[in-house]
């Protein structure tokens, strides 16, 4: 008799389960070469459970993304807003591509979303639905705190591309305190300077 493999019949199937089984398949080999098999083996669950719970390998790659880099790692900094802001902000970003446990799934985020034009769209839904969605809010949400929040991440994401994912020096070289010393004030500015001093004609809400 073949022994069945997967989940005791009646035991339930955790969404949870699944998703830290994409977050493992995917950082270890990028949205191209995860197939939704492969994460239903590691989950030990039916392929088309998984589909049932997500829909699609698109949209359970945006749902893992949570797992990578959940929103409040940046609104809990956002909210003690004071001088050092900016750099808090950098170093806790930072702090996830240079954690073993977490800079896979970082670059394989980043990568997949650059390569691939499913998991592009689920990169920016990702992004904003969700990312900036509750970072705006927390910077008193509208257009303007949205806007804020992407200018800001435009210093992080570049950061992060030249200096883990291309390895240029002297970027990929430099300490973290130097990183986070040099790219905090840019930061700091986008998420505190008044609006005018931006430039920007949007409503505040």
């Amino acid at each position: 008799m073949v022994k069945r493999r997967g989940r005791r019949q009646g035991e339930p199937v955790s969404r949870d389960a699944v998703l830290r089984a994409a977050k493992r398949q995917f950082a270890m080999h990028g949205y191209d070469k995860t197939t939704l098999r492969v994460i239903a083996d590691d989950a030990r669950v039916d392929p088309s459970m998984v589909l049932y719970l997500f829909g699609s390998k698109a949209a359970l790659f945006r749902e893992s993304m949570k797992l990578v880099l959940p929103s409040d790692l940046l609104t809990t900094e956002l909210a003690r807003k004071d001088d050092d802001l900016g750099c808090r902000v950098v170093r806790t970003y930072l702090g996830l591509w240079e954690q073993p446990d977490t800079a896979a799934s970082m670059a394989s985020m980043v990568q997949s979303a650059t390569t691939n034009s499913d998991a592009n769209d689920a990169f920016r839904g990702f992004l904003h639905d969700y990312l900036f969605t509750a970072v705006s809010s927390t910077l008193g949400g509208g257009e303007e705190a949205r806007l804020r929040a992407m200018l800001a991440a435009t210093n992080l994401v570049g950061t992060a591309m030249l200096r883990y994912i291309m390895r240029v020096p002297p970027l990929s070289t430099l300490g973290v305190d130097e990183v986070v010393r040099l790219v905090g004030p840019a930061v700091h500015r986008f998420l505190t300077i008044p609006a005018e001093e931006l430039g920007l004609d949007l409503p505040s809400q």
